[in-house]
């Protein structure tokens, strides 16, 4: 079927229902495993292992067209196909995972005892075990976890959730691609209740229009990517690119967050790195509209 925009397209039900035989799921993989994702149809038929000529010939032509393509003798692996693969091997449908909890080199802004990272129900979380306190939290697939050691899902957590921020506040779902709304919002409300960042006079609200996704991240992480802020952490010694979220005050430390106004909302962020401070202005947007330098004991602007 074909909308009025000439997009082809099937019920996601149907979509679904397409993969309801073990079959079709090994014939995307067979292809995923080969050379150039492509195979003729002998050795396709080989690689699954099913004598059935008839029965194998079905079940491919069941997915041929939208998940696998022909090319001369050959079936290939076409993007939906990898992204059934995809779905599959991040372990989000079918698996569980444990990891042993991370102590991290970096103080909880409540009572500064370290941060311990801990994965549990599809969540990673940094938080603190003396006092209970979370200061950040996000999915992070069961698929990240096969082989990596406890301190590398932790790197990974940091490097995959602060990846799907950029991709959110750049207004692309990191999802699905769609079109993602960013805007500032109360940290304590109906919304956010129990949500680790409650405490925080302001959040970052994004919201994904063509899915799901939808997160509440600090406001601090709307500052880190801009390139003046990045040159400024960079000239006092920090890498905002390896250095991971937890360990900047920015983004874990409400009393880092001033409200200007809520109508339209504008915030302050303030981070602090080599003896110096630096305050970035954001809109309610979270787009940072001015920089200004001040020393670290003070507040008062340069």
């Amino acid at each position: 079927m074909a909308d009025d925009e000439g997009v082809s397209h099937r019920a996601p039900e149907e979509a679904f229902g397409l993969f309801s035989h073990e079959l079709r799921v090994e014939i995307l993989f067979a292809l995923w495993a080969a050379d150039g994702h492509a195979l003729p149809y002998a050795q396709l038929q080989d690689r699954v292992g099913e004598r059935d000529s008839g029965k194998f010939n079905y079940h491919l032509s069941q997915v041929t067209g939208q998940f696998v393509g022909k090319e001369g003798d050959d079936y290939t692996l076409r993007y939906p196909g990898h992204r059934v693969i995809d779905a599959i091997r991040s372990g989000v449908l079918h698996r569980e995972a444990e990891v042993d909890s991370v102590s991290l080199d970096a103080a909880c802004p409540d009572c500064g005892a370290s941060l311990t990272f801990t994965y549990e129900d599809y969540l990673g979380r940094v938080g603190c075990l003396d006092c209970a306190s979370i200061v950040l939290s996000f999915p992070f697939d069961p698929g990240g976890i096969q082989d990596r050691s406890p301190p590398a899902v932790a790197a990974a957590f940091d490097r995959r959730t602060r990846l799907f921020w950029r991709f959110a506040l750049a207004g692309v779902c990191p999802v699905c691609a769609g079109v993602v709304e960013t805007r500032l919002a109360s940290g304590a409300g109906s919304e956010l209740d129990s949500h680790y960042a409650d405490d925080h006079p302001a959040v970052l609200a994004v919201d994904c229009a063509g899915c799901s996704f939808y997160n509440y991240p600090p406001v601090g992480i709307a500052v880190l990517a801009h390139p003046a802020v990045a040159g400024w952490l960079y000239d006092h010694g920090v890498d905002p690119r390896t250095t991971p979220a937890w360990a900047f005050d920015c983004v874990v430390d409400p009393d880092r967050i001033t409200v200007r106004g809520t109508d339209p909302w504008t915030v302050t962020v303030t981070l602090s790195a080599g003896g110096e401070r630096l305050a970035v202005d954001l809109d309610e947007r979270a787009a940072v509209t001015s920089l200004e330098r001040r020393p670290a004991d003070t507040d008062a602007r340069l």
